[in-house]
Parts: C-alpha cells; sequence; structure tokens
C-alpha cells in the first residue's frame, strides 16, 4: 500500500528528520550536565573533632658537644732531655702520679751548690752574731769604741742578708728539681704523647701530652631565644630544669643532667643563647668532643591547645593550616530537586574553611598550636584528602562510620 503525502507534509517530515536529534543531543547534554552537578555537588564525608588541651612540660631540644671539666696540656716548666715516660697512651691517670721524668743531673747539683751556700752564710751569720755580743758586752765597760759596734752589727746584718738569699736560692733549686719530675695535675684519660723521650724539651716546647678529666663532664649547646624564654617561665631560672642526651645509637644516656652555666646574653650571629650542663660520667661513657642529643625538659606543667599533625598541611616555611568545617550561610540544605531524583539524601549544609595556625612544638604526634584557633573550632581530622578547595561542601560522620566505610572501600 502506498502511502501519499502531501508536499507540506514531506517537508514536516524532513525538518523532524533534521531536528529530532538536534533536540535530544541537546536535552541529553543538558540532563547530563546537570547530574554532573548534582553528583559534584555532593558533600565530602569528613570527621571533625574540637583542638585538644594538653598539660605538658614544657621542653626543648638542641644539638651539644661533650666536653670535659678540665682539659690541661702538660708541658715541661724547666729545660733538660725527656728521659722516661711513665704511661700507656689512653690510661686513664691519677692526680699526683709521675708521668715524664726529665734528666735531673743539673737541677740536683745546683740544689747541692745552694745548700753548701746555706751552709756557708750560716756559719758567717753565726760568727758575726758572737763578734756583736762580744762588742755589746765591751762597750759597757768602755773597753771599745762605739764604732766598732756599729762595724760588727753590719757584718751581722750583712751576712743575715746573705744567708737569707742563700736559702731563697736553695728552695728555687728545689723547686727546679722538682719540676723534672712531671706529675699528672688531675685524675683523667690521658692523649697521646706529642713529644718522645731523648728530645730536649723548654718552657716553650708546647705540649707533651693531654689529660682530660671524665667525670664529671660537661655537655655545651645553644638554645634558641624563643625556647630560651619559654624555659625560662616554666623553672626556677633553670635550677630545677631537667637535661637529657641521646646518642647516635637512639639510646637515651641513664644520667640526668643539671644546668650549670647560662650565658648573659644572646648570640647575635646565630640568635641562640649558650648553655653548658653537667653529667656524671662514672664508666666514662661520654667522651669528649661527641655530639649529642640535647633534652630540656622544665617541671612546671603547661595548657596546650593541641591538633593532630596528620589533619594539617603545609610547611614550616610557608606555614601550616587545617581545615575547619562552618554552616553554609548560603543553602540551608545540599541536594535540591536532582538529588531527589537520583536519591541523594538532604543533609544540613556544611562548607570548609582555611584555618592558618601558628605551631610551636610537636607531643605525641600532635602540633602545639599558639595562635590561629579556637577551643570550639570544628576541625577535619579525617579525611583531609577529599577536601580540594576552601568553600567546598562537605557532611559529618562519626570516627567510626568513616572507618567502617573506609574498610568497605579497601575490600572492593
Amino acid at each position: 500500500m502506498k502511502i501519499k503525502m502531501t508536499r507540506k507534509q514531506m517537508a514536516v517530515a524532513v525538518l523532524a528528520v533534521i531536528i529530532v536529534p538536534i533536540v535530544y543531543h541537546k536535552v541529553s547534554g543538558t540532563i547530563s550536565g546537570i547530574m554532573m552537578q548534582q553528583m559534584m555537588g555532593i558533600p565530602k564525608e569528613v570527621v571533625v573533632d574540637t583542638p585538644q588541651n594538653k598539660e605538658v612540660n614544657v621542653s626543648a631540644e638542641s644539638t651539644g658537644r661533650v666536653e670535659a671539666e678540665y682539659s690541661i696540656d702538660v708541658v715541661a716548666r724547666v729545660s733538660g732531655f725527656l728521659l722516661k715516660k711513665y704511661f700507656k697512651e689512653g690510661d686513664f691517670v691519677h692526680k699526683g702520679q709521675l708521668i715524664f721524668q726529665i734528666d735531673p743531673k743539673e737541677y740536683q747539683l745546683e740544689v747541692n751548690n745552694s745548700r753548701a751556700a746555706v751552709n756557708q752564710y750560716s756559719a758567717l751569720l753565726t760568727n758575726a752574731q758572737q763578734e756583736l755580743n762580744r762588742a755589746n758586752a765591751l762597750i759597757k765597760e768602755d773597753l771599745v769604741s762605739h764604732s766598732y759596734v756599729d762595724q760588727s752589727l753590719a757584718t751581722r746584718n750583712q751576712n743575715s742578708a746573705l744567708y737569707d738569699a742563700a736559702k731563697q736560692r736553695l728552695e728555687l733549686a728545689r723547686v727546679n728539681l722538682g719540676y723534672t719530675s712531671i706529675k699528672s695535675p688531675i685524675d683523667g684519660r690521658i692523649g697521646k704523647i706529642k713529644i718522645t723521650e731523648g728530645n730536649y724539651v723548654t718552657a716553650n716546647s708546647g705540649s707533651l701530652v693531654n689529660i682530660s678529666s671524665t667525670n664529671p663532664v660537661y655537655v655545651s649547646f645553644s638554645l634558641r631565644g624563643s625556647d630560651f624564654v619559654k624555659l625560662l617561665k616554666a623553672s626556677d631560672k633553670f635550677k630545677d630544669a631537667q637535661v637529657k642526651i641521646q646518642g647516635e645509637s637512639g639510646a637515651w644516656y641513664p644520667y640526668i643532667g643539671k644546668i650549670n652555666f647560662v650565658d648573659n646574653q644572646i648570640d647575635q650571629n646565630s640568635g641562640s643563647v649558650p648553655m653548658r650542663a653537667v653529667f656524671e660520667n662514672p664508666k666514662s661513657w661520654l667522651v669528649p668532643g661527641d655530639y649529642m642529643k640535647v633534652s630540656i625538659i622544665a617541671p612546671q606543667k603547661v595548657n596546650y591547645m593541641t591538633v593532630p599533625q596528620s589533619c594539617t598541611k603545609g610547611d614550616a616555611m610557608s606555614g601550616y593550616y587545617v581545615w575547619a568545617v562552618v554552616p553554609d550561610t548560603d543553602k540551608k540544605k545540599s541536594g535540591g530537586l536532582m538529588a531527589k531524583i537520583f536519591k541523594v539524601p538532604e543533609v544540613e549544609s556544611l562548607k570548609v574553611v582555611r584555618k592558618d595556625i601558628k605551631i610551636t612544638d610537636d607531643i605525641d604526634n600532635n602540633w602545639i598550636v599558639e595562635s590561629g584557633l579556637e577551643p570550639t573550632d570544628k576541625i577535619v581530622v579525617s579525611g583531609v584528602q577529599s577536601i580540594t578547595a576552601e568553600g567546598q561542601k562537605v557532611s559529618v560522620i562519626t570516627a567510626e562510620e568513616y572507618a567502617k566505610k573506609q574498610q568497605k572501600a579497601g575490600k572492593k
């Protein structure tokens, strides 16, 4: 059966063939766009919490260097040939222990000569005193002149002075003889010998060997100005502050140190305050020259506002910030008509805002927040990775719900 169409009907049919696909594509594109917008507008699920208050001890960290309480370069005080040493390099020596012997022969001769001179002037002084005594007795009987008595007194005084000078020379000779036996001035560990036996040494020869005390020892370090003030406020001028040190192995030294020196000004080059702590070192585990991690803890506890490190973004150079959830004042509810069509549940409209914070330290994976937050702020603690921009819509769920959904998503 043939269908007859008028020219008008054919024109309409042609237009329909042309227009219908165009309209279809337009409508389908519009619908798809609306659907995408609605799907994009679905809030991201996050977990929120308020900043926490923690009562902690004020502390600070630095890098320190172990130093001996006493470090002495042993030098020769008289000249002579170095005959012998009485120690092994690296040994522990005691105060007064003989460690070097300089040839004492010429100094012993000087002692002998000085002693002979003392004996000589002692005899002359005795004789002069006797002469003066006789002169004083004879002058009473007018048997000698006054000038004779005066001469006897002058002779006695001259010999007395010579006798005293001889005794001083003898004492000096004995001191120089004693200097030929070089003894350790302190208890400590002796180092590597710098001038060996057989060399001629003088007072200008420099160090023969170094001796460093081992117990107690010092650990010197510096604190930033801000840390210095923070610890000073939380301690009794550092008198009650505890100092702990940690070696390269990561183990903490078993003894607690006490601060025994605080410089009186901040170093202009580093902006820090030089300080020093003293440590017991009975087993010589701390060796002068070694570097240690230093932790200073004040005894007084202080309340701090903290947030988890995992919920912060940024870095120390550009600054840190967190996302805070606030009501979206532009909309009461999220979703609308298309949310109903596609069965997207309506929730209270919330959004995130950026909160720049200033941190000072860390405690148990939490940042101490000095400024930028209020105690009532709701901070995103889970789901941070899904937030891409300020103003983004979010919905709040419990930590348990978030964990279950993450676990379920991980199994797919």
